[in-house]
């Protein structure tokens, strides 16, 4: 997982650790289908840290140990779920510079 304090302001310009992405020379219907990609991506993911998250508001480990793993795990779960809403924000922004074709 990412450890930067903040997402990238734009998905397709940041180089680390997405380098090998390059989509500045993509038609429209290329980046339709990238966006729906990265759309997709981001519902199947958005939950993954929820069942961890929910065991530690149940109390599934306690203890000092328990307490900064259940920190952390939301600290994450926040964490994923920005970086989800940023690709997707940045996959619509850059589809929506694209011109149509007539």
């Amino acid at each position: 997982m990412c450890t930067r304090e903040t997402p990238p302001p734009d998905l397709f310009w940041w180089s680390e650790p997405y380098e090998g992405i390059i989509l500045a020379d993509l038609d429209r219907q290329a980046m339709r289908a990238v966006a729906e990609r990265i759309q997709r991506l981001s519902d199947e993911h958005w939950w993954a840290l929820d069942p961890s998250c929910r065991l530690m508001e149940n109390d599934a480990w306690v203890g000092p140990t328990g307490a900064r793993f259940g920190t952390q795990v939301h600290a994450d779960q926040r964490e994923l779920r920005d970086m989800l809403m940023q690709a997707v924000h940045s996959a619509n922004q850059r589809l929506a510079s694209l011109p149509d074709k007539p």
